[in-house]
């Protein structure tokens, strides 16, 4: 059966009606026509010149992309890599923290060395370490700015996936369509803060050009392969794992609304594969290594049953709670916009939603599965959010509604509207909240930064951060002879990092209430290491008493009190507690 002519309503080729196998011969289209419906099968004359801007999921019906789609795709892929590379360049040298950037470096520096994460340190879940090592023994490096330059490369992953799916999401001609990826490309990176955070918010790119992968042209080879990257993602963060599985739930019902329906007898069995094939290594470490299974599933024991939760909360800052005092600062309104995004978030995941069900009702197909994926991924992603309601946690749960909201179905005036007002707004309020997070910019407007040597790498960094790292040193260069150790609690794991030595402990970032069971365990390695140095860094944690460490390990507290005894400190950290052997003459 040949068609002359198709349907034209509002600028698409409406294909609803058309049977299920039909031939189509085009003499024109007009460049904003896309084919919204059935996928259509196309017999036409080599001869003639189609210019076709359609849907993703039917823009080449053999599954190839154009050339100028793959040229396009090349450019965008390394633009993203570009701008991660320029972002690396302008912070990789600048700043640092002993807090959580040296719980990072710490365990990256372990695995170097033959340890394994969560086995022989407390740590993340192993895969971010294994990425960094195995880069960083390439180059025969362990200092902070190469970890740094390794998990900029997976950030640079993330973003180019990002900037995939916008490009493939994005109607139009390429110029504006590659654009749009420009802008998503650099709303990513922004919001990549801070850096030692880059794989978390890496990975809810990574699912969510995946599962829009997934959902474009549903099969069961692709459904197997976002199995393994759900698995994989799981080893880099379990928490990412188990998103990566709810997103899934949330999206396949939504296929069952559709006409075409997936064969999901195939699917199903062939996306679990993937998922354990992905997820293997741990697996198999749970199997062949007593001690890492014994340590990994004390960890969820632990968060699930001990202490009940993922992470030390915060009150969300929702933007009715700032007060300035009447006074109209910048600091005022980029608190108010951070608390604007946690209503954004959920205001996001309802209403992408409804729009996703209505699109579903109305077209009986899924026309928009980029925007389908960023919906599903948000939802499991508002969990980190409001675990720690914070901008950092804030920064590793945005990227889907990022891409969301540049991709959003839209159509006529609404479509004017969100290129002239929705993108502009949303670069305005993420330049505001996001730059003076930046290291580059911070060290721009702050005085007092100043050069410093941190294991061979010079960092310029704020006098606020100097100041431990100095005392550091210059209590280890007093107190710690050769072969020796040191104890830090319970905030400077960057300080075994530091000094290149081993940490006495298993728990190197002692924030938690601890049982007398575990403390005891610890006080056997201490006993064990006998360190000539303990550095109690004595502050109420989130302003909250129960989280000094006396509170949260009062038994291993009492253990340095018997065989420690107390020296002066830095005049400049009053906070720090200092403690050599009593047997020790200062």
């Amino acid at each position: 059966m040949q068609f002359a002519a198709l349907n034209m309503l509002d600028g698409q080729v409406n294909a609803r009606e058309l049977p299920q196998q039909c031939s189509v011969k085009i003499s024109h289209i007009a460049p904003a026509t896309a084919v919204v419906g059935r996928q259509v099968d196309l017999d036409v004359a080599a001869s003639e010149e189609i210019c076709l801007v359609m849907e993703p999921s039917v823009r080449n019906f053999k599954g190839n992309w154009h050339r100028s789609d793959n040229v396009g795709l090349s450019l965008v892929v390394l633009l993203g890599v570009v701008a991660c590379l320029g972002t690396f360049l302008l912070d990789g040298r600048i700043g640092f923290s002993l807090w959580d950037e040296g719980y990072l470096w710490y365990g990256v520096q372990q695995v170097l060395h033959g340890e394994v994460p969560i086995r022989d340190f407390m740590s993340y879940d192993p895969g971010r370490y294994y990425w960094a090592a195995g880069l960083l023994r390439l180059f025969h490096a362990d200092g902070i700015v190469a970890v740094r330059a390794a998990t900029m490369a997976f950030v640079a992953i993330g973003v180019a996936a990002g900037g995939v799916l916008v490009w493939h999401q994005s109607p139009g001609r390429d110029i504006v369509r590659f654009g749009k990826c420009a802008l998503a490309i650099a709303l990513l990176v922004m919001w990549a803060v801070p850096w030692w955070k880059g794989y978390d918010a890496a990975l809810s790119v990574i699912l969510t050009a995946s599962l829009a992968w997934v959902l474009t042209r549903p099969s069961a080879a692709r459904f197997f392969l976002h199995g393994v990257v759900i698995g994989v993602a799981a080893m880099i963060g379990r928490n990412h794992g188990v998103y990566g599985v709810i997103a899934c739930l949330v999206a396949a019902p939504l296929l069952l609304l559709g006409t075409s329906k997936p064969a999901w007898r195939q699917c199903i069995p062939a996306w679990t594969a993937g998922v354990v094939l992905g997820f293997a290594p741990i697996c198999f470490s749970l199997v062949l290594d007593h001690r890492f299974a014994a340590m990994f599933w004390d960890s969820i024991r632990f968060m699930l049953f001990e202490y009940k939760g993922t992470n030390l909360p915060l009150p969300v800052p929702w933007p009715w709670t700032m007060h300035g005092g009447g006074a109209l600062t910048l600091s005022l309104v980029t608190q108010w916009l951070t608390g604007s995004l946690f209503v954004l978030l959920p205001l996001f995941c309802i209403v992408g939603l409804a729009v996703v069900l209505n699109g579903l009702r109305r077209e009986r197909n899924m026309a928009h599965a980029g925007f389908v994926a960023c919906v599903a991924t948000a939802i499991p992603y508002l969990n980190v959010a409001f675990s720690r309601a914070d901008v950092s946690h804030l920064a590793q749960a945005i990227c889907p509604l990022l891409i969301g909201l540049l991709i959003f179905p839209v159509h006529d005036v609404a479509r004017s509207m969100h290129r002239w007002l929705v993108v502009p707004l949303l670069l305005i309020v993420s330049l505001l909240i996001t730059i003076p997070l930046h290291p580059w910019y911070q060290s721009r407007v702050q005085s007092g930064w100043r050069v410093i040597d941190v294991r061979g790498d010079k960092l310029r960094m704020s006098d606020a951060a100097a100041a431990p790292v100095e005392a550091v040193e210059r209590l280890a260069n007093r107190c710690i002879p050769n072969g020796s150790t040191l104890l830090a609690a319970p905030v400077w794991p960057g300080a075994y990092a530091l000094l290149g030595v081993k940490s006495p402990v298993w728990e190197i970032y002692p924030l938690f209430p601890r049982g007398d069971g575990f403390q005891n365990q610890e006080i056997a390695r201490l006993q064990q290491a006998r360190p000539s140095l303990i550095l109690i860094y004595d502050i109420s944690v989130d302003g909250r008493e129960d989280l000094r460490y006396a509170h949260t390990h009062p038994r291993v507290w009492e253990f340095v009190s018997a065989n420690y005894r107390q020296i002066p400190g830095p005049d400049n950290l009053p906070g720090l507690l200092v403690y050599i052997p009593k047997s020790t003459v200062d």
